[in-house]
């Protein structure tokens, strides 16, 4: 009799070693298998694409289930967008909610800061003391808010709104956008 308790803890316990590794089924039972979380993610800013002739491609690393570090590059192929090139390195933290999206890593309302070094469309010349000087590179500090969606497939939808402070030239560059991407 006091086999089979023995024979059950011994039994409870395998299956419990078993179901840490990706097994599909055990004794004719499906078990769920666990993906590995995708951490990397890649996207592109569709208005700034479609409407400026700016294609602005980000890329962005999962450090913490709510934390992460991006960049973003864009660069201008028509004279429509009001800078010519920008390299915005930014950080991110998350704030998740209770839909099914919004358990994954990386997910809902965020927070973000950024810094950019761009290139201004020289339309207007700053004059100093009768020298004309042009306004070639800028630098700054920003914020940002948004929204980050993320599929069961992991392709990931996103609404950004923020700006920032121009140090160099004193005035300020934009951060907006709709960006649709994967995440592998």
């Amino acid at each position: 009799m006091k086999k089979i308790p023995v024979l059950i803890l011994a039994l409870l316990i395998s299956v419990s070693v078993f179901s840490q590794s990706h097994l599909e089924s055990l004794f004719g039972f499906s078990l769920e298998k666990e993906q590995p979380i995708k951490l990397n993610e890649v996207k592109l800013n569709l208005p700034t694409t479609i409407f400026a002739l700016y294609p602005e491609v980000s890329y962005e690393r999962l450090l913490n289930s709510d934390i992460s570090l991006g960049a973003s590059v864009g660069i201008n192929l028509a004279d429509e967008y009001m800078m010519d090139f920008a390299f915005t390195p930014y950080f991110r933290w998350f704030f998740g909610g209770n839909s099914k999206s919004l358990d994954k890593y990386g997910a809902g309302f965020f927070i973000e800061a950024n810094g950019s070094l761009f290139s201004p469309v020289n339309d207007t010349n700053l004059v100093i003391d009768g020298e004309t000087i042009e306004e070639d590179l800028g630098a700054g500090l920003g914020l940002g808010l948004g929204w980050k969606y993320i599929t069961k497939n992991d392709w990931v939808g996103e609404i950004l709104f923020g700006g920032g402070r121009d140090f160099v030239n004193d005035g300020a560059y934009p951060r907006m956008g709709i960006s649709i991407g994967k995440r592998f």
